[in-house]
């Protein structure tokens, strides 16, 4: 702790503006930092003692007899050096363009319609010990967003040093494969286009971003491509620099866990319907969805609709090359994140996301009992409930059955069911 306050007055101390000084009506002296203005509160023979005057400004500023600077106090006070604008340059990065996001959204940024929240603006926390996910809160044009940098601080840094080394990059091409495993160089196109088109950069230039896009995060290649889709996933705005947009849809469900039973079974109900969306939603593609979490997973309270977050490891494929029969009966999906590629390059999984849920989400773990992890979201199922409909055995099935077919008449059975709880 004290490491941290000493680390944080010298941040400080190195961020405060120049002093000036004034008297009052009264003749009274006042110090004066920009748009802040300070009271003599007392004096000795080597210090001076100021307090802020403003309204909800903690500041306290020492100067020495001859109104040297000596240091700041009370650096919790709200105050504007120490909080990033959305412009701020240590904010965007802009000067690292192009190996951004993109600049669409740049002259925004430079207006009030442009506003950060939250305890992560505090530019100390803009590091991996407090702000790992490099994830900020504010607004745009009224609307609730999320601004994310898409990497963690180490990784930007990491990043940035391959940069100059040419050969780090010669791996890029695979990451676009990962997304789309089965596409043609037509289907791919439309994803680059997409997100080209919403970096605001032209020619050469927006090849940098799409190349530093896909080496540290695909979420907005994913989103530029499929935020009309009518999917339940988040609206992609654009960037500026290094900070990507995002629609905020809400509180993540993990901030549920301890809600009634009744609205945590609305909530189940409506994840399997959005998660099973991704199959079965858009007339062209289908969206694999592996990276399940409760934290991945958010309620958006204005639509009453669970939201899809975090979509960096999806994969996509294009619905046209199966046909309506092609359709994996009897495949039991191993344990992980990724599937194998030559199962769903070959075959349509029309289940996949809904066993991710009930596997995962609604089943109690075997492996581990903290709830956070992503499991044993109904827990607590008071027992009429359980006795009337079955409730437990039907999850259990849902997540162990290997049997498509099977898996897709439990996951309407759930509907009913908890359509009936609810």
């Amino acid at each position: 702790m004290a490491e941290a306050f000493g680390t944080l007055t010298s941040e400080i101390q190195a961020k405060f503006p120049a002093i000036s000084f004034i008297n009052s009506n009264k003749r009274k002296p006042i110090l004066v930092a920009d748009d802040y203005t300070f009271k003599l509160n007392k004096a000795t023979t080597t210090t001076k003692y100021w307090i802020c005057t403003i309204t909800d400004c903690a500041a306290k500023v020492h100067t020495d007899s001859t109104n040297g600077l000596m240091k700041i106090s009370s650096f919790f006070a709200i105050n504007k050096w120490l909080i990033y604008t959305p412009f701020s340059s240590d904010f965007v990065e802009l000067e690292t363009c192009p190996a951004c996001f993109g600049i669409s959204l740049c002259d925004l940024f430079k207006t009030k319609d442009v506003q950060l929240s939250g305890w992560e603006r505090f530019s100390f926390f803009n590091n991996d010990q407090f702000n790992i996910k490099n994830i900020y809160y504010g607004s745009l044009k009224n609307q609730p967003v999320i601004f994310k940098k898409m990497a963690h601080h180490s990784e930007w840094i990491s990043f940035d040093i391959c940069r100059q080394n040419k050969s780090c990059h010669n791996h890029v091409g695979t990451s676009l494969t990962t997304l789309l495993p089965c596409s043609d160089h037509l289907f791919v196109s439309k994803f680059r286009q997409a997100f080209i088109n919403s970096t605001g950069f032209d020619g050469l230039e927006s090849e940098i971003s799409l190349d530093t896009t896909i080496e540290i995060n695909l979420e907005p290649i994913v989103l530029s491509a499929l935020s009309n889709s009518d999917l339940p996933i988040p609206f992609y705005y654009g960037a500026c620099g290094r900070v990507g947009v995002f629609s905020n849809e809400g509180s993540n469900l993990v901030s549920y866990l301890q809600y009634s039973f009744r609205f945590r079974a609305f909530l189940a109900r409506e994840l399997l319907i959005s998660m099973h969306q991704l199959n079965t939603r858009n007339s062209d593609m289908i969206v694999y969805y592996g990276d399940v979490n409760l934290e991945n997973f958010v309620y958006n309270q204005n639509e009453r609709r669970v939201k899809i977050i975090d979509l960096e490891y999806v994969n996509i494929v294009e619905r046209h090359l199966f046909s309506a029969t092609n359709v994996n009966s009897d495949y039991k999906h191993s344990q992980g994140k990724q599937l194998n590629s030559n199962v769903y390059c070959r075959r349509y999984l029309p289940d996949y996301n809904v066993e991710q849920v009930c596997r995962y989400v609604l089943s109690p773990s075997n492996e581990t009992n903290q709830r956070e992890m992503s499991s044993d979201f109904l827990h607590s199922i008071p027992a009429s409930i359980n006795r009337r409909w079955n409730l437990t055995n039907i999850i259990s099935a849902c997540a162990q059955t290997g049997s498509t077919s099977e898996r897709l008449v439990l996951y309407e059975q759930l509907l009913k069911i908890l359509s009936q709880i609810v």
